[in-house]
């Protein structure tokens, strides 16, 4: 590879090549070079920011409205500080095809949220699984107090089923607009009853609000919980379709090249 394809090649799949890069990759050939970005990106960093401030809590301290109210004004401080943290990682780190991957999944599975330590908690699982086997990534992404909260999960029961989660799962998240029904939102929906975490983010199932009873999904029938749902989406020709036209997108052209994305499919 000639300096100028490297410098190509690491501004797609990372934010530019610094010249002891170029310097040290020119002589190799493309295999070489491909299996390089990987192997520095194999490495998973997690990036933090002090959180001591929030995760020593009581549950009396949570009854305690002015002490909520301040830590509601440090949350948003602290986020702008992780926010310039992860732009410093962009631009330094050495698993940058990780860190390139971390930022296309955080501009694919969106959220938005106000409490720093479900904002850091979301980020480094984006991070974690960036290169990892995808149903296992949608999976954790599902568990995510910062997903459950933009998506109202916690408020789908199994008296009351709530949607939001499930439709954007399937339209925004794994297989596009119009590649699923009505009824399979109804019926994931279902699925995904009970989903709750506590207040330091960790996952917890409200068994009592999970619907126990059989759903049908894409043809199937069973008592479906969500990861059930998401491995039925996986067996859709159409889930690797979508992402790897995103993916495409991204790192290659705006344009799709129908071929190309069908040979990834």
């Amino acid at each position: 590879m000639t300096t100028r394809d490297i410098q190509h090649l690491y501004w797609r799949a990372g934010f530019g090549a610094s010249p002891q890069i170029t310097g040290a990759d020119q002589s190799f050939d493309r295999t070489e070079v491909i299996e390089h970005l990987f192997r520095t990106s194999e490495k998973i960093r997690p990036l933090k920011t002090d959180l001591s401030d929030f995760e020593q809590l009581t549950r009396e301290d949570l009854k305690n409205k002015m002490l909520l109210s301040e830590l509601r004004k440090k949350s948003r401080q602290k986020i702008k500080t992780y926010n310039r943290l992860w732009l410093e990682r962009l631009a330094s780190s050495e698993e940058i095809l990780r860190e390139k991957m971390t930022l296309f999944w955080a501009n694919h599975f969106v959220v938005r949220d106000q409490n720093i330590v479900f904002v850091q908690q979301y980020n480094n699982m984006l991070r974690e699984h960036a290169l990892g086997h995808f149903g296992d990534f949608v999976k954790a992404m599902s568990k995510q107090a910062a997903m459950i909260r933009y998506l109202n999960n916690k408020q789908n029961r199994k008296q009351r089923p709530n949607e939001n989660f499930a439709r954007e799962l399937m339209e925004l998240f794994t297989l596009g607009v119009g590649h699923y029904t009505e009824n399979d939102i109804k019926e994931s929906a279902r699925s995904f009853t009970g989903y709750n975490h506590d207040y330091l983010g960790a996952f917890r199932l409200r068994r009592l609000q999970h619907d126990e009873n059989e759903k049908t999904f894409f043809a199937k029938s069973g008592n479906f919980d969500g990861d059930a749902i998401v491995d039925i989406i996986l067996e859709q020709r159409q889930c690797a379709r979508f992402i790897c036209g995103k993916i495409y997108k991204y790192f290659v052209n705006e344009v799709i090249n129908e071929t190309h994305v069908e040979e990834l499919t």
